[in-house]
């Protein structure tokens, strides 16, 4: 949440989404998505306080990651199991 409330702070001091975007913070499609977000609820106004963090992350929830359901080494466990059981010099390949 500190890339967004960074970003929010430097919207209020005027800072456009392309100057901000050369700081590295964020790309220029996720601030144009978080200035709109902010304009619509009033996070632009410098006499309104900033957002919580939960507030922020009810707007702005992470992306899920795809993690495989098991692990890849699965299918090759038994000559994983054969490899660390025999020493290099005893392996038949």
């Amino acid at each position: 949440m500190y890339e967004y409330r960074h970003a929010l702070v430097r919207m209020r001091l005027g800072e456009s989404d392309r100057q901000i975007t050369k700081t590295g913070l964020m790309g220029r499609r996720k601030l144009a998505h978080v200035r709109l977000t902010a304009e619509a609820q009033g996070w632009l106004n410098p006499a309104a306080s900033l957002p919580t963090d939960a507030a922020l992350s009810s707007f702005f929830a992470g992306r899920a990651t795809n993690q495989p359901p098991t692990s890849s080494i699965i299918p090759f466990q038994d000559d994983v199991r054969d490899w660390v059981g025999n020493p290099p010099e005893k392996r038949l390949f």
